[in-house]
C-alpha cells in the first residue's frame, strides 16, 4: 500500500492522528482550488472540519502510483454537502467531486501534497 492509499484509508476510518503521520513533520498540504496552505496538523482539523460539513464524507482511489520521491493520484469524494464551508456554500445534494493530487516524498512521508479538483462539482454547478 503506498503513502496515498494508507492516508485515505485513515481518513476514511476517521483516523486524523494517522493520516497525519503519513506527513513529514515540516511538511505541507496544499488546496489549489480553495487557494489555502495548511501543516499537516491544521489539514487533520480541516479534514475534522469537512466530515461535520458532509456527512458520510469517503474517498475513493480511482488510481496511484508512488516512486522514491513522489506520489500521486486520481480519487473520488463522496459525501453529501449539508453545511456551509466558508464561503462555499452547501447545496443539500449528493457530492462526488474528483480531484488528482501530488506528492512529493521525503524519508519515506509525505513532505509537499497539492489537490486539483473543478470547484463546480463542489458547488453541485458541474
Amino acid at each position: 500500500m503506498n503513502l496515498l492509499e494508507q492516508k485515505y484509508e485513515r481518513w476514511n476510518s476517521r483516523d486524523f492522528e494517522g493520516a497525519v503521520a503519513c506527513y513529514t513533520e515540516d511538511g505541507t498540504h496544499h488546496d489549489q482550488t480553495l487557494g489555502l496552505t495548511w501543516t499537516p496538523k491544521e489539514f487533520a482539523e480541516f479534514t475534522k472540519m469537512t466530515f461535520d460539513v458532509i456527512p458520510g464524507l469517503r474517498f475513493e482511489i480511482v488510481n496511484s502510483f508512488q516512486t522514491d520521491s513522489f506520489v500521486a493520484g486520481e480519487l473520488v469524494m463522496y459525501g453529501r454537502f449539508e453545511n456551509d464551508m466558508g464561503d462555499v456554500k452547501a447545496t443539500g445534494k449528493p457530492l462526488k467531486v474528483h480531484v488528482a493530487t501530488f506528492g512529493e516524498i521525503r524519508d519515506g512521508k509525505i513532505h509537499r501534497m497539492t489537490d486539483y479538483y473543478n470547484k463546480l462539482e463542489l458547488t453541485g454547478e458541474a
